[in-house]
């Protein structure tokens, strides 16, 4: 006789299970937006932070798509094969290749223009980090930090481009998270706080190393093994 055991699921788990039950089975075919995050919430009968991060589950899984400005759509029934994910994980070193050029020169502009008003914003940043709970927290608040660095480079276009490009990087990350785990370097201070030391020190060299190393080691994750 064959017994699986009894294992409680989280409502995280929970949530998962049903919006993938409800795209498998046609609820919501291919191409078709998901209600909004309220709505959705009251549908499953969770709180705004368990539908999130379930719908995030499902776009790491490639059956949703996050559109910037439109919303969630079904991009597949079934979730993606493994080959499928190693061609996304090119594509996801190919977002955080520009994510480094970005950021990079963000923190070295932050160092030279940055205001007390900048500094507290960055204090507040990194102190959110820094009490995150749970993967799909971490994300959120590990890019609200960057965000804050942009900012406090006060260039509009960079501001703008960055803005733009939020989407893409949220995605990518979540679905990192996903995939692996966060890795014991996604929960590092020291680094975080290194970029936020040189930017309060007018050190634009120390703030655009500090840059390279939060977002490199995430690159490097992602680059395929060379022998």
């Amino acid at each position: 006789m064959t017994v699986r055991a009894v294992r409680r699921t989280s409502l995280v788990e929970q949530a998962v299970t049903e919006l993938r039950r409800l795209v498998e089975g046609g609820e919501w075919p291919v191409g078709s937006r998901l209600p909004g995050e309220v709505e959705l919430s009251r549908l499953l009968g969770v709180g705004r932070s368990t539908s999130r991060e379930a719908v995030r589950a499902l776009i790491a899984a490639g059956q949703l798509h996050s559109r910037q400005g439109l919303g969630t759509f079904v991009a597949s029934i079934a979730p993606v094969t493994d080959f499928d994910r190693q061609l996304r994980r090119a594509e996801l070193a190919h977002i955080y290749e520009v994510r480094v050029a970005l950021e990079v020169e963000a923190g070295r502009l932050a160092a030279l223009r940055r205001t007390r008003a900048d500094i507290s914003a960055l204090r507040d940043a990194l102190a959110a980090r820094e009490q995150a709970r749970g993967a799909a927290e971490l994300v959120d608040v590990d890019l609200e930090f960057h965000r804050a660095v942009v900012t406090a480079a006060h260039n509009p276009v960079l501001t703008d481009l960055f803005a733009t490009f939020l989407d893409a990087v949220r995605d990518a990350s979540t679905e990192m998270v996903a995939d692996q785990g966060p890795s014991p370097e996604d929960h590092k201070h020291d680094a975080h706080a290194a970029l936020v030391q040189a930017i309060e020190d007018s050190d634009p060299q120390a703030a655009m190393a500090a840059t390279r190393h939060n977002v490199e080691h995430t690159l490097a994750q992602l680059r395929p093994e060379r022998p």
